[in-house]
């Protein structure tokens, strides 16, 4: 058996434990609550097994979503906490349908729903632990080259080294030539193109799909607003045909009826915090709560945005500034606002009066979006769609992920928008809420927004 066959089976295996980890509890954990009541009827087969299937396919979705399955790809502190919001995610409709099934629990119910799932955590736990370390084992770096056109590279090195499954054996310039390029390509799995030149990449794909190679591509302007196109016919020349409008006729005023609920009740749920922290940024320096700042949204329109206080009164006396990794602006009660997002809870104001969505591009200041402009022209496309409060690059990306991946990630949004699509960013941001690296500030020294473009 290979090495690769190896990883295969340890992936496989990996999945279908957490499957049968998923099934047993779910079953466990309703027999344990039904099993007083067998007298009168409660108990059944055919419950228990609906019970255990309902509950795995529920598990299966959110650790797709959250990807738990991908062993070896991710740190085995996120993987562990990936599996552990699925199944909180998945006890959570256990714990509704058995609320409604027995109209009541007693504490000895409750008690026992926590120990199992108490169980769940370190089964899963155990679980992780061991395939990822059998899964070592057979698991070498991948060997990839880089070849690229202009100097966006330089953003794209670090990502990779942050991967311990990549070893990068090359990275060259399209300028050295497709021979030389060749050449270091034979020795290579992975080969990434940033840039490149259409004429070389063609030439390089071809070389790839002949000789079994993966090949992974940047993608321009061009690529994006042609994504998912339909491919049309003019006689007997094939065309691929943008559409200008991919939404269904019905997605704006769903869209805008969900935003109207979950603000309400986002604003209800969460009262308590919002008047905690206003209390804590209060009693901090004395100054005011609220911090309103002018941002873009549909169309480019201007409207003031609303998020509690994180940084100095005179945080920005000197011009706007983007928030750095050691900001000496941040307040004490501003880094743990922060950390935890609370600081923009307030924003669902702006959702519940029309200014912002739940999901969609970040809204972006007009000074900052005119230096983005200067080198992005395409930025202004952002603005075909309403700000959102997160969206495709808050949940892929981070605080100082590059303009241009940005950009792209927000056109990725735009041409895939769906009621669907929302939801499953809206699920993903309870995985990256506790992700530290997505709350992090720019670089020091990276300190305007036309220094971070260039």
């Amino acid at each position: 058996m290979s090495k690769e066959q190896a990883k295969g089976l340890v992936k496989k295996t990996y999945i279908l434990c957490s499957s049968i980890t998923a099934f047993f509890t779910a079953a466990a954990l309703w027999y344990c609550n039904v099993a007083p009541g067998w007298e009168k009827g409660y108990f059944g087969y055919y419950t228990l097994l609906s019970v255990g299937v309902l509950y795995t396919v529920v598990y299966t979705f959110f650790a797709r979503m959250y990807d738990a399955h991908k062993i070896g790809l991710y740190r085995l502190a996120e993987l562990l906490f990936s599996q552990m919001l699925s199944f909180v995610i998945a006890d959570t409709f256990l714990f509704v349908a058995a609320f409604f099934w027995f109209h009541n629990f007693s504490r000895i119910r409750i008690s026992i729903f926590l120990f199992g799932v108490l169980i769940q955590f370190l089964g899963a736990g155990f679980l992780i632990f061991v395939m990822n370390r059998l899964y070592a084992r057979y698991d070498e770096p991948r060997k990839i080259m880089i070849v690229y056109g202009n100097e966006e590279y330089k953003y794209f090195l670090p990502k990779l080294g942050e991967k311990r499954r990549y070893r990068i054996t090359a990275c060259l310039s399209e300028q050295e030539g497709p021979d030389r390029i060749l050449d270091c390509l034979a020795d290579c799995e992975d080969v990434y193109l940033i840039n490149v030149r259409r004429e070389l990449q063609n030439r390089l794909m071809l070389y790839c799909d002949e000789n079994g190679k993966d090949i992974h591509l940047s993608m321009s302007l061009n690529d994006l607003l042609l994504f998912r196109s339909d491919i049309s016919h003019s006689f007997d020349t094939p065309f691929l045909r943008n559409k200008r409008n991919p939404v269904a006729w019905y997605y704006p005023m769903v869209k805008r009826a969900a935003d109207m609920i979950l603000s309400v009740c986002g604003l209800v749920i969460l009262s308590p915090v919002l008047l905690l922290t206003a209390c804590a940024i209060k009693l901090g320096d004395g100054g005011p709560v609220f911090y309103r700042q002018r941002r873009m949204t549909t169309g480019g329109r201007a409207f003031s945005i609303l998020k509690f206080r994180s940084m100095r009164v005179d945080a920005e006396k000197n011009g706007a500034r983007l928030a750095s990794e050691h900001d000496d602006r941040i307040t004490p009660v501003g880094k743990v606002i922060r950390a935890c997002r609370i600081d923009e809870l307030p924003q669902l104001i702006n959702i519940l009066r029309g200014d912002m969505s739940i999901v969609g591009p970040r809204p972006e200041r007009p000074e900052i979006a005119e230096e983005y402009e200067k080198e992005l022209p395409e930025f202004r496309l952002r603005l075909k769609v309403k700000a959102g409060l997160t969206g495709y690059a808050q949940v892929y990306g981070r605080y100082n992920t590059t303009p241009q991946d940005k950009l792209r990630m927000d056109l990725i949004y735009i041409r895939e928008r769906s009621i669907l699509f929302d939801l499953q960013l809206i699920f993903y941001t309870l995985k990256i809420l506790f992700i530290p690296e997505s709350t992090q500030g720019i670089e020091d020294g990276a300190m305007d927004a036309r220094k971070k473009t260039r």
